[in-house]
């Protein structure tokens, strides 16, 4: 019999889970519709009996949680989830610890990734902050190895930071760099200058627009979907200064959908990040694409227990 972690990463449509062993490995994963009217009883009754079949006689001695939102880390409490707007004050430590009478850890899921990013992405540093490009734009901190969460649990919101203009962020706040490089901006940019010409069109063939098609449009040098990549990286890499300059990190990670167009996006990131970071003597930051990718979230989930128990 093994002792294995389970890692848990809901989402608004599903719920993926995976049995991670103690040096680091996914050895069984499965998934889960989240099904929010269901309610979060329901979600953790099928988190329980799916991790019930996936360890076959292996044992579970830890389980973690990730949750896009307001969490509050030391008492496992969904304070409010925008993927899952009916969920408040949910105790999801103590439903899924009555279900499997093992430690558990819940946090906002770019923690998690970014906990799982320092572990195990092995970018040999104590300082790193990782950030998501998505539907949301997320941000985790680790400072000379540990997880910042701050005081109201809610350090590395990277996409509510104030950037500029007045665009209305889901939030509420005007301004918020979320509401110049999530997924749906990008998009709603790209379909107002597209043209019938242009590969992008020919890839949608009146289809939704979607980050993977836009990059793949970029890279067979359709000039909106360039010009949406280098003007999200040039406003990602100006509001990345800031965060050099608060933290100063060794490694800046980028996770998420909209990271998987590689360096159309890290390029100019990099680019406008150097006019806006101060010199530094010995100063050696590097602005990497995640080497976990998907599996960032499940990893350190499984493991959130080091850090908030």
């Amino acid at each position: 019999m093994q002792s294995e972690f389970l890692g848990i990463d809901i989402g608004g449509t599903n719920t993926r889970l995976g049995l991670v062993s103690s040096k680091g490995k996914i050895v069984s994963s499965g998934r889960l519709k989240t099904r929010m009217d269901a309610g979060p009883r329901a979600l953790v009754e099928g988190i329980f009996l799916k991790a019930a079949r996936m360890m076959g006689e292996n044992q579970i001695i830890q389980v973690g949680a990730g949750i896009a939102g307001l969490i509050d880390h030391r008492k496992g409490v969904i304070r409010f989830s925008p993927n899952l707007a009916s969920w408040r004050n949910v105790p999801l430590k103590d439903m899924l610890e009555q279900c499997f009478s093992v430690p558990v850890a819940v946090s906002n899921d770019v923690n998690a990734i970014a906990w799982g990013e320092y572990k195990y992405g092995g970018y040999g540093t104590e300082n790193l902050f990782c950030f998501t490009l998505g539907t949301g734009v997320g941000g985790g901190i680790i400072s000379d190895g540990a997880l910042i969460l701050g005081a109201n649990y809610a350090a590395g919101e990277f996409g509510h930071t104030s950037f500029e203009g007045n665009a209305k962020c889901s939030c509420g706040i005007t301004g918020c760099l979320e509401a110049y490089v999530g997924n749906d901006r990008l998009v709603r940019k790209a379909r107002r200058r597209m043209n019938l010409a242009s590969p992008l069109m020919k890839l949608t063939s009146g289809k939704e627009i979607t980050p993977r098609l836009l990059a793949r449009a970029a890279r067979e040098g359709d000039e909106v979907a360039l010009k949406v990549f280098a003007q999200a990286g040039r406003r990602i890499g100006k509001a990345l200064g800031n965060v050099v300059q608060l933290l100063d990190p060794e490694v800046i990670v980028v996770n998420g959908g909209v990271s998987k167009a590689g360096d159309l996006i890290l390029k100019p990131i990099r680019e406008t990040l150097k006019r806006y970071t101060m010199p530094l003597e010995g100063r050696k930051l590097r602005v990497m694409r995640s080497k976990l990718g998907d599996k960032a979230g499940i990893l350190g989930a499984a493991t959130l227990a080091e850090v908030l128990l």
